[in-house]
């Protein structure tokens, strides 16, 4: 394979900006299986965890899926579909993103810890609730709606008034982030694995794990717009002429 092996320091991102790469390069094509994570692993240098939230970030753009039993599988995805999220909305830079990412951790981090200790019981069976019906909507333009309403239900369940109306002053953001997040062929699926799990900590009242998974969560999307923008531009041309792997 050409593959170039990268640090064991370096991110599960620039991992992840590698296989795409290679993958809209042309190195594997729609329906061809990716080699073991053994024999990636060793020509990438780094170990299966990394590799996990490397597939787990082309997953989310749907550009791989994962068969049990069978292996990772390279998924047709038209390149049109990345530059049209890209260029729609408010947000359409890097930086607007990354703005938002860290407000949204900062904010609702410590939301989802106070809901975890402070959440009556009634708060969380809504919650488990809104998850419910997430899972039966996986097809359905009500899922983004839903999705949003998770999230502000947890900060209103973290019984602080002013962090939960801080996060109600970007809702319009909320609401762009996540319809662009879902936009994507796997994201929906990924969402609700990951809001099943926050809803788990909460139920067990784990503050600290509560705060991580959230935390997580709210990259997901960040490495995937990363991701995006790479799809994007190469397919106009702007890093055709860059090598296979990509070093932020």
């Amino acid at each position: 394979m050409n593959l170039k092996p990268v640090s064991r320091t370096t991110l599960g991102e620039q991992v992840a900006r590698q296989l795409v790469n290679m993958i809209t390069a042309g190195k594997w094509r729609a329906g061809e299986r990716l080699p073991s994570e053994a024999d990636l692993c060793r020509a990438l240098n780094i170990g299966r965890s990394t590799l996990r939230e490397a597939l787990k970030s082309l997953a989310f753009l749907g550009m791989v899926r994962t068969r049990a039993g069978e292996g990772t599988y390279v998924e047709d995805v038209p390149s049109t579909f990345f530059e049209r999220v890209l260029t729609t909305g408010f947000l359409t830079t890097d930086k607007q993103i990354s703005d938002l990412c860290e407000t949204r951790i900062a904010l609702e981090s410590e939301l989802v810890a106070l809901c975890a200790q402070r959440a009556p019981d009634c708060d969380i069976e809504r919650l488990g609730q809104i998850v419910m019906q997430m899972d039966q909507a996986l097809q359905s333009e009500n899922f983004a709606e839903l999705d949003l309403e998770f999230h502000l239900a947890i900060a209103a369940a973290s019984q602080n008034q002013v962090l939960s109306n801080m996060l109600r002053t970007i809702r319009g953001l909320l609401e762009e982030w996540i319809s662009k997040s879902q936009q994507a062929p796997g994201s929906k699926e990924i969402a609700n694995e990951q809001h099943a799990v926050i809803l788990e900590a909460i139920r067990r009242r784990n503050s600290s794990r509560a705060r991580s998974v959230m935390i997580s969560h709210l990259q997901t999307f960040q490495r995937g717009y990363a991701l995006m923008r790479t799809v994007s531009h190469r397919e106009n041309g702007v890093v055709k002429k860059q090598p296979a792997e990509v070093v932020t």
